[in-house]
């Protein structure tokens, strides 16, 4: 089974994420292929270095934005790299699992049983963490087997024409409307990701690609859903299963987005960047209090030396609160 893990400059990240599969995947052999899209070259080849047997691909916008982090200029190209995900996807084996850098396992696996169990009960998503909220895997149980659960999706509707209705229109007042007719709710619409995961799952190589379907070379989760539920109305016999318990963590300490939250002069580029180089002058070591988050105290006194007004512990920690919240507000327990 193959692993494609998103990457995107936070090396440190991507290092704690590929020491915690090498660490917990019981299979003999492991291929995993890191899918980056900017990363300055000389941290991936401290990573290459590290961890010799994986292969890095770059996405076509690797050397613009790359150029631009390493010369600490604004990041001007934003074009996100689905051509990139997309085409491993198509060459990947026909299960694979997806990962983003800063996403780690906490469990051990195999991923040859688990791979032969999923076939057996033509399973096509396997959720190995859903940021402990039960809405996100919100079902009844069908079967049991070792540490995965097979479950049926409990949707508001499975037809793909009622479901862009209620859950997808947003335009001309529709959503409010189906909420004032009792249709539509935020709750009802977590359900279906039970159905649909951004990563942190193993597909089926064919659902997958069809969450992608006419794309536009944007990411929208609502028309990856609406694609979820019109695969799974054609194809109504597949079956959703999770793990018993969450495989796999996530970090809330940094993004790969530069999104302030209104939490001062805070900026995630300079955040990461001042991590990055701290991470590679080995000054930092990420799996400090594993398999939690990345040590919190660590991260404050590498900011406070090197007092930047772009990345003050005072903003960061704001900034780390307001991220975690929108989580929470739809019930992650973070």
């Amino acid at each position: 089974m193959d692993v494609l893990i998103k990457s995107f400059n936070r090396p440190y990240y991507l290092d704690r994420c590929l020491q915690s599969i090498y660490a917990n995947v019981l299979d003999t052999t492991i291929s995993i292929k890191v899918l980056d899209d900017g990363t300055p070259s000389r941290y991936l080849e401290k990573i290459k270095l590290k961890f010799p047997k994986i292969e890095i691909f770059k996405s076509e916008s690797y050397d613009e934005k790359s150029n631009s982090i390493e010369n600490n200029q604004d990041l001007e190209n934003t074009k996100i790299p689905i051509a990139l995900w997309l085409n491993t996807a198509k060459q990947a084996t026909d299960y694979f699992l997806l990962l983003e850098d800063d996403i780690w396992f906490t469990r051990k696996i195999n991923f040859e049983e688990t791979q032969k169990f999923l076939i057996e009960e033509n399973v096509f998503s396997l959720k190995l963490f859903w940021l402990n909220n039960p809405k996100l895997i919100h079902g009844t149980t069908i079967k049991n087997k070792g540490s995965v659960t097979i479950f049926n999706p409990n949707v508001f509707t499975k037809n793909p024409f009622l479901h862009r209705l209620i859950f997808g229109m947003t335009r001309f007042n529709i959503r409010k409307t189906m909420g004032f007719l009792k249709l539509y709710s935020k709750e009802k619409a977590l359900h279906y990701y039970s159905i649909y995961g951004v990563a942190g799952a193993i597909f089926n190589k064919n659902y997958f690609l069809s969450l992608w379907g006419t794309h536009n070379n944007q990411v929208d989760e609502n028309l990856q859903l609406k694609n979820a539920v019109k695969f799974w109305y054609r194809n109504p016999k597949i079956q959703f299963a999770r793990t018993n318990e969450e495989f796999v963590a996530t970090g809330f300490l940094s993004s790969a987005t530069n999104k302030n939250f209104d939490a001062g002069e805070f900026d995630i580029f300079t955040f990461n960047k001042i991590l990055n180089e701290a991470w590679f002058s080995n000054k930092f070591d990420v799996m400090d209090n594993f398999p939690n988050d990345i040590n919190v105290s660590k991260i404050n006194a590498i900011l406070f030396d090197e007092n930047n007004p772009k990345a003050t512990t005072e903003d960061w920690e704001k900034w780390v609160f307001l991220f975690k919240n929108q989580f929470q507000n739809i019930g992650c327990n973070i």
